[in-house]
C-alpha cells in the first residue's frame, strides 16, 4: 500500500505556517539568536533557535500544547475533508510541557505551601505531561483510533512518521495525524551544556572541520497521512509519498553514535529502492564532531561512490535542534523543498571537513527537480530512524526508472 502525505503544518524559528517555512528555506534564514524565553545569563550557552509565537492569552494549556494544536490545525485544514472514523494520532515529544511544569511548581510552592493548592492550578499542572497534549490533539481531530506518544530522543519525529506509515499499511486506521513539538527549556539547555554538546560559536557548523556542537531549537510540525489511493479518490492534494521507513538502535553508547546502526535504518528505509534513485539526503547533521563523522560514514557505506555524488543538507544551523520534534519539522521542510524544486542550504559551512567527504549543499539553495529524498534522524542512546520520501505521482518501475 502506498502512503500519501496530504496535509502539513509548521511553526518554526524561520517562519510560521507552510508559506513562512518555505520562504525561510528559500531565503536561507538563520533562526538562531539570543535566548528570550528565559534568563539564560547564568548559562555558558545563551543562544538558541526560538519560535516567535505566543500562545493565546486565555489558554489554560502550556505553550508546547498550543503549538502542537496550532500546527495540527493547519495540517488538518490543509488536508481537507478526511475520514473521521478510524483516525490515529501520534505525538513526538521528549519534554512536552516541561517548561510550564517548572513555573507551575513554583507557583504552587509545593511542598512548602500550607494547605491545599487551588484545584484549577492543580488541573493545569497535568498539562505538563506529553500524554495530555496527545489527548487534546485527539479531541481536536476527532480521532477514534490509536493514540500514541513517541519519545526516542532526537529520532522521535521520524519514528512517529514511520509508525503512522506502518499502521496505515497494516490497515489499522484510515488516517494518521502525526504531530511533534518541542519548546526550549532551561533544563534541556543545562543538560546539553553539561554534555558539552552545544557550540560556543554563534551558530552550529554542520560538516565543517571546525564544528564543535549544536544549538537547541524549538518548533512544531504536523503531517496527515492516508492511503495514496484514498487520497486520489477524494481529489486531495498529495504533497509526497512515504516510500519507506527504517528503524534501528546501536546498543553501544549513550552519546557516541556508531555508523553501523544508522546503516541498518537507512537500508531498511530504502527497501527495494536502488541507492542511485535517491536524489538528495536530508541529514541529521547536528554539527557535533561525532554525529557528522558517523553519519558521513553511514552514507558512504550505503551509497558507495554515489555517497560523494548525492547532495546532502543539514537544517540544524537554520532551525536549531528541536530534539524530539526535529525529525518531523525537518520532514515538512524536506517535502516543501521537494515540491519547490530546490535543496535548502547548510548554513555556516565554510571549511568542509574532508573526512566527511560529502557533497554538502552550501552558499544558498541549490535548484534540483528531485524525485526521492532520504531523511535521517539519529538520537542519543543510538536511536536511529530514516524515512524515504518520494514526490507525488512518481514511483520507480522495476528497472529503477522513474515513472510519473
Amino acid at each position: 500500500m502506498r502512503i500519501a502525505i496530504t496535509g502539513m503544518g509548521a511553526l518554526t524559528p524561520i517562519g510560521q505556517g507552510l508559506d513562512g517555512l518555505a520562504a525561510g528555506l528559500r531565503e536561507s534564514r538563520n533562526g538562531v539568536g539570543p535566548i528570550r524565553g528565559f534568563d539564560a545569563s547564568r548559562h555558558r550557552i545563551q543562544r538558541a533557535a526560538e519560535v516567535d509565537w505566543q500562545k493565546p492569552a486565555r489558554s489554560p494549556f502550556s505553550r508546547a500544547t498550543e503549538m502542537a494544536l496550532a500546527a495540527t490545525a493547519e495540517a488538518v485544514s490543509d488536508a481537507g475533508s478526511v475520514p473521521r472514523t478510524r483516525v490515529g494520532v501520534i505525538l513526538a515529544s521528549n519534554q512536552g510541557g516541561m517548561a510550564a511544569s517548572v513555573a507551575r511548581y513554583r507557583e504552587l510552592n509545593y511542598p512548602y505551601r500550607r494547605g491545599p493548592a487551588p484545584a484549577d492550578r492543580l488541573s493545569r499542572f497535568l498539562d505538563c505531561a506529553p500524554t495530555t497534549t496527545l489527548d487534546l490533539l485527539m479531541l481536536a481531530v476527532g480521532g477514534a483510533g490509536p493514540a500514541l506518544t513517541v519519545s526516542t530522543a532526537c529520532s522521535a519525529g521520524l519514528h512517529a512518521l514511520g509508525m503512522g506509515f506502518e499502521m496505515l499499511r497494516q490497515g489499522d486506521v484510515d488516517v494518521v495525524v502525526v504531530s511533534a513539538v518541542e519548546v526550549l527549556t532551561e533544563a534541556a539547555l543545562a543538560g546539553f551544556s553539561v554534555l558539552r554538546a552545544l557550540t560556543a560559536a554563534s551558530a552550529p557548523r554542520p560538516f565543517d572541520q571546525r564544528r564543535d556542537g549544536t544549538l537547541l531549537g524549538e518548533g512544531a510540525a504536523a503531517l496527515v497521512l492516508e492511503p495514496y489511493q484514498s487520497a486520489q479518490a477524494r481529489g486531495a492534494r498529495i504533497w509526497a509519498e512515504i516510500a519507506g521507513y527504517g528503524s534501528s538502535s546501536d546498543g553501544f553508547h549513550m552519546t557516541r553514535p556508531q555508523p553501523e546502526g544508522a546503516v541498518r535504518a537507512i537500508v531498511q528505509a530504502l527497501g527495494s529502492t536502488a541507492p542511485d534513485e535517491v536524489d538528495w539526503i536530508k541529514a541529521h547533521g547536528t554539527g557535533t564532531p561525532a554525529n557528522d563523522a558517523s553519519e558521513a560514514q553511514a552514507i558512504r557505506a550505503v551509497f558507495g561512490a554515489g555517497g560523494r555524488r548525492i547532495p546532502v543538507t543539514s537544517l540544524k544551523a537554520t532551525l536549531g535542534h528541536s530534539l524530539g520534534a526535529s525529525g518531523a519539522v525537518e520532514a515538512v521542510a524536506a517535502v516543501l523543498a521537494l515540491n519547490g524544486g530546490f535543496i535548502p542550504a547548510t548554513l555556516n559551512l565554510q571549511e568542509p571537513d574532508l573526512g566527511c567527504d560529502l557533497d554538502v549543499v552550501r552558499d544558498g539553495p541549490r535548484p534540483l527537480e528531485a524525485r526521492t529524498v532520504l531523511a535521517n534522524a539519529f538520537g542519543f542512546g543510538g536511536n536511529n530512524a530514516a524515512i524515504l520520501l518520494r514526490s507525488a505521482g512518481s514511483r520507480p518501475d522495476k528497472r529503477g526508472v522513474h515513472e510519473s
